[in-house]
């Protein structure tokens, strides 16, 4: 379900607060939203495993972190041998 749209977006504030993001910075909250001051700053998004690098452009602006590091493997089709 998605966050009210009456309700102001839910960032995080010590990564705004910061000039230069310190290396290696991992979120894990991934319904955080992107926002302008964060673009070109590499961020690593915990996805439950691991966590995952993303550089953040200007198309990321107003998304989720969430969005951007898939927490489930996608299926494999297999393959069936014809007999």
């Amino acid at each position: 379900m998605s966050r009210s749209s009456w309700k102001i977006p839910h960032i995080i504030l010590n990564l705004q607060n910061c000039d230069r993001v310190i290396n290696r910075t991992i979120v894990y909250q991934r319904m955080a939203t992107i926002t302008p001051r964060l673009i070109g700053q590499t961020i690593y998004i915990f996805n439950g495993l691991r966590a995952v690098p993303i550089k953040i452009t200007e198309h990321h602006v107003g998304f989720k972190f969430g969005a951007f590091a898939l927490t489930k493997k996608r299926a494999k089709i297999a393959n069936l041998k014809k007999r």
